[in-house]
């Protein structure tokens, strides 16, 4: 009788990336011990090993599961060309509806670590990192396109709404609701406001 290569997996790997997502996002990387996991999946540690090797491992998993299933919304909202104003307001709205009572995972899960895990403090930095160039990019296409002043400060512009969306994050994680999240969101589309270049008008047909 032939032999099979091992017991099958007792769990669905997505779901045990969604469950262990959770867990890093709202402990934090050093926060968070292999138990949590366990826990938190239902399975026991061989098995999570098996699947995902240590807690290392699991961990970028995690982070890049976050990236591409529940933060991946505020960026699609801000390519959506409909408008940099409007695109920058629905990215941050879009952004608080993710960060809802735990903030982002890339800004929180891995601030301080310890110097045998500031990989991943480096990993989250990039992402970070990433989102800023992101703006970056959508303000200098709408400057090209004639929405922002020529003269615009784009860095300064794109590093605002970079401190925005950190401190939205922070202050989400602190249990600021989102009315008053969305509130402050209204105070900082000011500052786009300021640049903005109104459309001409249309001259009605001769």
């Amino acid at each position: 009788m032939q032999q099979t290569r091992g017991r099958p997996r007792s769990f669905d790997r997505d779901e045990a990336l969604r469950l262990a997502m959770q867990v890093f996002w709202s402990k934090g990387y050093e926060g968070t011990t292999m138990a949590d996991l366990t826990t938190a999946i239902g399975v026991k540690a061989p098995s999570l090993y098996a699947a995902f090797g240590d807690k290392n491992a699991l961990f970028r998993e995690a982070v890049e599961f976050y990236s591409i299933t529940t933060a991946a919304a505020p960026m699609n909202a801000l390519k959506e060309g409909k408008g940099v104003r409007e695109d920058v307001f629905n990215m941050l709205h879009a952004s608080v509806d993710t960060f809802a009572g735990k903030g982002c995972m890339v800004v929180t899960s891995a601030i301080n670590c310890a110097p045998e895990n500031s990989a991943h403090a480096e990993e989250l930095r990039a992402r970070r990192h990433k989102k800023r160039m992101a703006l970056d990019s959508r303000f200098r296409q709408a400057q090209t396109q004639g929405e922002l002043s020529p003269d615009a400060d784009i860095d300064g512009l794109s590093d605002y709404y970079t401190a925005v969306l950190h401190g939205l994050s922070l202050s989400a994680r602190d249990g600021i609701s989102c009315e008053r999240l969305a509130n402050t969101i209204c105070h900082a589309m000011k500052a786009l406001d300021a640049i903005l270049i109104a459309p001409k008008k249309k001259r009605p047909a001769q």
